[in-house]
């Protein structure tokens, strides 16, 4: 938003539009899909201050930098229950959707505690929005440029771990311009030391336990040993599961 806000900066600052119209544009209450500045837009092309290719133009480069960015609009639960293990089936077909009709013939004690099956490895999936937490808004308008979320070092939220209940994680990193993966064991997230924790069980990670969950809060660079490409995810799994 920051680049389209100063692309109407600069068509109001140096365009011979009406000062009392632009003014009412301002005033008036937006609701989708009109909002002010699609309504600016509108305002500048009726008057001929930008072309229909500048604003196609100015169109398409938003896209690109918000490729992702109606992930941020949906529902924490839809997001990160729902979005995320459909994401990556749709990626890969060759990962099982985890029912005990699916898996209780090679998984009889399968009790919905991971998302996905692949050849007898059990995969859990998670996903964690970057946004700014400095500044007010809704999620979508706190939404972060992969470039904005390393710079500010913001660290990835995940919990509901259980890493006694599956082989491999697969953790999703959402930017408004990018999608970013990890690929690691439980033993890998054990081993990180960064396992802290949760409310609804105070034994987390406490030697003995037979099942235990927390969360974890980890930048990039602590994340980079487990990073892979989109089209690596299925190879990384293979290969961190194989037993």
């Amino acid at each position: 938003m920051k680049e389209l806000t100063a692309e109407l900066n600069n068509l109001l600052n140096n365009t011979c539009g009406d000062p009392g119209i632009i003014k009412k544009i301002k005033s008036e209450k937006a609701l989708f899909p009109f909002s002010v500045e699609t309504k600016l837009l509108a305002y500048f092309l009726s008057i001929g201050e930008i072309s229909f290719d500048k604003y196609s133009q100015l169109h398409n480069d938003y896209c690109k930098r918000n490729k992702y960015l109606d992930l941020f609009e949906m529902a924490p639960r839809t997001y990160g229950q729902t979005w995320g293990e459909q994401h990556i089936r749709s990626l890969f077909p060759e990962f099982i959707k985890a029912t005990k009709e699916n898996v209780s013939a090679e998984y009889p004690a399968f009790d919905g505690e991971f998302d996905l099956w692949l050849d007898g490895i059990r995969i859990e999936v998670k996903a964690c929005r970057a946004n700014s937490t400095k500044s007010g808004g809704n999620l979508a308008s706190r939404a972060y440029l992969h470039s904005e979320a390393k710079a500010a070092g913001f660290k990835y939220h995940y919990q509901q771990l259980k890493p006694s209940c599956c082989d491999v994680f697969i953790w999703i990193g959402t930017c408004r311009d990018k999608l970013i993966y990890w690929v690691l064991t439980g033993e890998e997230l054990q081993r990180t030391g960064k396992l802290g924790s949760q409310h609804r069980n105070e034994n987390t990670g406490v030697a003995g336990v037979e099942v235990f969950e927390g969360q974890v809060f980890m930048t990039e660079e602590e994340l980079k040993p487990f990073l892979v490409e989109e089209k690596d995810i299925l190879s990384a799994v293979r290969k961190k599961g194989a037993k």
